[in-house]
């Protein structure tokens, strides 16, 4: 009786992951990268708009930190020696999945460069200082502010929450200020002078904006495109 030939699997995987070039309309407008020029576009994914629900801008939030964080591993991955263009057009959002964007910027060994659509506005404002070059287009502006959050509770856990984002206020002000340090016409100064300087400046407007040239002069951007 004859046997059988056993099928031999290769378990071997393709871990060069070049893409096709075309498939590279797909990968841009479906996954938000592009492998082949290693640009990853962080923005708001699309969600349906109804017009009775107004038209905001989704912001920075679960699944679009999940995005870039595959996003830019790929791109290391793909073209390991090859610069990283952020192309960033966001309003902000939660902080948690800001930071977790932001953290995973700072730790990646390629050059990165932010170009920044619009407005880099509250959390936004903060990814960009992650970046090795931050590029504002001419007519985007900036603004950073203490941030909004909502808490419900035993009056314990609101306590704590209060407490915690105190934390948060603090980390986003030592980010500004450790930039502002390096450059603009703050450069050199004391790390405590310039938290300060940002406190006082969002404890009299709230939302301190700025347009690209001033964002540029304070430190908090490298150029205009």
């Amino acid at each position: 009786m004859a046997t059988r030939k056993k099928r031999e699997i290769n378990y071997n995987l393709d871990h060069s992951l070049r893409a096709k070039s075309e498939d590279l309309l797909w990968h841009l407008h479906e996954y938000d990268v592009d492998l082949k020029s290693n640009h990853i576009y962080l923005m708001g994914v699309d969600r349906g708009y109804d017009v009775t629900e107004g038209l905001d801008e989704p912001g920075i939030e679960y699944v679009i930190a999940k995005r870039f964080i595959k996003n830019l591993n790929l791109c290391m991955r793909v073209n390991k020696d090859k610069p990283i263009v952020i192309h960033m057009k966001t309003c902000g959002g939660f902080w948690e999945e800001g930071m977790a964007i932001y953290d995973t910027i700072k730790s990646c060994p390629s050059q990165v460069t932010i170009l920044n659509y619009t407005h880099a506005r509250s959390m936004s404002s903060l990814i960009f200082q992650a970046a090795d070059k931050r590029v504002m287009m001419p007519h985007s502006y900036f603004m950073y502010h203490d941030g909004t959050f909502a808490v419900d509770g035993t009056v314990k856990q609101v306590r704590s929450v209060v407490r915690f984002d105190s934390l948060n206020t603090n980390t986003m002000l030592d980010i500004y200020a450790k930039k502002m340090q390096e450059k603009g016409k703050f450069k050199d100064k004391p790390l405590i002078a310039l938290k300060r300087f940002l406190k006082a400046e969002m404890d009299k407007k709230e939302d301190v904006f700025l347009t690209a040239q001033q964002a540029v002069d304070l430190g908090l951007a490298d150029e205009i495109f």
